[in-house]
């Protein structure tokens, strides 16, 4: 594995990173600058399912103005309580209504109001009813949350990014942005950089940018998750996990 031994490389790459955020998920770039939703289950939740193929928005639009309907009908600041969600799992229309948003999942099947009523009740059916758990989240728990239509892969690692919880797939995303910022510097060693380096140099990144981490990863990972580059890596890699 390549890790930096001197100052003035770690410099180089900090640079390296830096130029390549503000080249394609620059801060002016990206809505996705925000740290995402620790504590806060039944909001982590929301986001995920309603950011899914939808433009993000801005501070009180999009995804986040949901999120103040949400926070305004509930009347309190914490929201981690998934029961809250999964009460209205008999009466489809009620959280429609109240997030005033009647978008559907993908495949149409029902509407995200719906799904995440559907999603809150499943995911406490397996032992998942507020952030702290999902710190202990595993196969049986998602298989559980993909099974239900509209909701996949992708929902359930945005939730898990908002929570804080870094899954394996999530770390893949974080290190492919960070190697395809340094394969100038190193080329093909850029794919081999530790994983404990690359959390380094984002941390580096966020305090140079002036943000915290959790933005910056998140915006990161968005990014990641679109990139034609990383999906080549990602099946790059698991070919080399079979061999």
């Amino acid at each position: 594995m390549y890790s930096s031994v001197t100052d003035i490389c770690a410099s180089k790459e900090l640079d390296a990173v830096l130029l390549h955020i503000d080249s394609v998920a620059s801060q002016s770039r990206s809505p996705h600058w925000t740290p995402g939703w620790r504590g806060e289950s039944e909001v982590a939740l929301l986001d995920a399912i309603f950011s899914a193929r939808a433009p993000y928005g801005g501070p009180s639009t999009g995804v986040r103005a949901v999120i103040g309907r949400w926070r305004a009908h509930r009347g309190d600041d914490r929201l981690d309580d998934l029961t809250t969600l999964a009460e209205l799992s008999s009466d489809p229309d009620a959280l429609v209504e109240i997030l005033s948003n009647r978008q559907f999942v993908p495949g149409n099947s029902r509407t995200k109001g719906a799904a995440a009523a559907v999603a809150a009740q499943t995911l406490i059916s397996v032992g998942l009813s507020c952030s702290a758990d999902f710190a202990s989240h595993d196969k049986h728990h998602f298989d559980a949350f993909r099974a239900i239509p509209g909701l996949g892969e992708t929902t359930w690692e945005c939730m898990l990014m908002h929570l804080g919880v870094r899954t394996e797939k999530a770390n893949r995303h974080l290190h492919s942005f960070v190697a395809d910022a340094l394969e100038p510097l190193h080329h093909e060693l850029a794919a081999d950089i530790a994983e404990d380096h690359c959390a380094l140099i984002l941390a580096a990144a966020a305090n140079a940018l002036d943000t915290d981490l959790a933005s910056l990863e998140h915006a990161v990972w968005r990014y990641q998750h679109k990139s034609p580059r990383a999906k080549q890596r990602h099946s790059e890699s698991e070919v080399r996990s079979a061999g």
